[in-house]
């Protein structure tokens, strides 16, 4: 849980689910998993899980491989990628919507970028910056 005090920029990346109180400019990636934006939070970047819950704010892209749900109360400004998209009365919403099996693909290939990046600084740590280490977490 990352919350309203909080503030990252950065990659986030993780293994269970996350819920977002506080501010998160970068990317987020929990690919098996949800992220929920709670009211009062927002992302500024590209969100990838299984479900994508937005109650609080999101610019960026949101990629899921189930359903994104846009909350009454929430202001997202993002193109979505996913097989269902919900929208709730009162939710604000702006962006393109891609369903079907592009969504499907987009979630693959965005949980398999960091997955690559990690894998090259095991191999060789010496051969990866902070600047690069910091963008595969």
């Amino acid at each position: 849980t990352i919350t309203k005090s909080i503030s990252i920029t950065g990659s986030l990346t993780a293994d269970e689910p996350v819920s977002i109180n506080g501010t998160l400019n970068g990317e987020v990636l929990v690919a098996n998993h949800a992220v929920t934006v709670e009211t009062g939070g927002r992302v500024d970047g590209a969100v990838t899980a299984r479900v994508i819950t937005i109650q609080g704010g999101s610019v960026g892209r949101l990629i899921a491989r189930d359903v994104v749900r846009v909350l009454e109360g929430a202001t997202v400004n993002a193109d979505v990628a996913s097989p269902k998209l919900a929208l709730e009365e009162g939710a604000v919403f702006n962006g393109r919507v891609d369903g079907g099996a592009r969504a499907e693909a987009a979630a693959r290939v965005a949980a398999y970028r960091p997955c690559r990046a990690l894998a090259a600084a095991a191999l060789n740590p010496l051969a990866v910056t902070g600047e690069d280490a910091a963008e595969s977490r």
